[in-house]
Parts: C-alpha cells; structure tokens; sequence
C-alpha cells in the first residue's frame, strides 16, 4: 500500500497559466500553500448561468470569518463594496457641491467578503498581493510513482 506524501515548490508563471486551465473544469482541485495556510482552490456552480471559484482554507470556511476581521478574511477573502444608496438616488444627489457629494458618496459605502471568487484573475491578483510565499502542492506517492500511476523509473 502506498500513501501520498505532499511536496510543494514555488509557483512559476506557467504554473498560474496551468492553475487557470484546471479551474475552467468542474471536479479538478487545485492545492496552494499561502504563508503556512493550505488553500483548496476548486470550479463550483453558483447558479444556473454563472460558475465560481471557491476555496477552502485549510479545509474549511468558517462562518465567522465573513463577520470578525481576521487574517484568513484579508489574505483569501473576496472583497465587495456596495453604495447604501441606488444609482438613481445617487444621482439625485448631483445637485449638490461636488465636494459634498463626494464626501456622502465615500461615507455611505459598505464592504462585504466572498468566500468565491468570479475571476481567477483577480484571485491570482488578491493571493499575490497579501501573501509573501506562495507554493504549489504536488502529490506524489512514496513509491515513485506518477500522477498516472505509472513508474517514474
């Protein structure tokens, strides 16, 4: 019998290029070590139209996560800002000094946290930016052998 021993390397531009090729397709996962968290990224449907990207940290998403301001929040987390006020009220407030309007504008803004991302290339983009070491996990087995199952020798 053998067991699967886990091995990363730092990730190379081809590997996103690779990366991104395996999310296009549902059921294929991807394994990343970010700073010592292990992130499973994997393709899942969110509605009827529209896939996402999800990911797990080391396994799980904990609901408290979307609500305290954490460290998996700020290095995995999708980031949305949404205004309180509609397109249509906001442009009601045109009439306004341009300086005022800016000011409500700014103040009446909320972010919100995803645990999905629509964009890999936006994902690749948030990883890069909040986490130092980024590696790439790769399985293979004690006995030497292949993703295929064949002999490497």
């Amino acid at each position: 019998m053998t067991t699967l021993a886990k091995q990363t390397r730092p990730i190379t531009p081809q590997d996103w290029k690779d990366i991104e090729q395996k999310l296009k397709s549902f059921y294929r996962k991807v394994v990343l070590v970010c700073d010592g968290y292990e992130l499973t990224l994997i393709l899942e449907r969110y509605n009827q139209y529209r896939n996402v990207i999800s990911f797990y940290v080391n396994g799980v998403i904990e609901g408290k996560w979307h609500i305290e301001d954490c460290e998996e929040r700020r290095r995995f987390f999708s980031p949305k800002t949404k205004s309180i006020y509609s397109p249509k009220e906001m442009a009601k407030f045109k009439k306004i000094s341009k300086k005022m309007w800016k000011e409500l504008a700014a103040k009446n803004k909320y972010t919100y946290y995803q645990a999905h991302w629509s964009s890999f290339r936006a994902l690749k983009s948030h990883l890069v930016k909040n986490n130092n070491v980024i590696e790439l996990v790769c399985e293979n087995t004690e006995k030497g052998l292949d993703a295929d199952g064949e002999d490497q020798d």
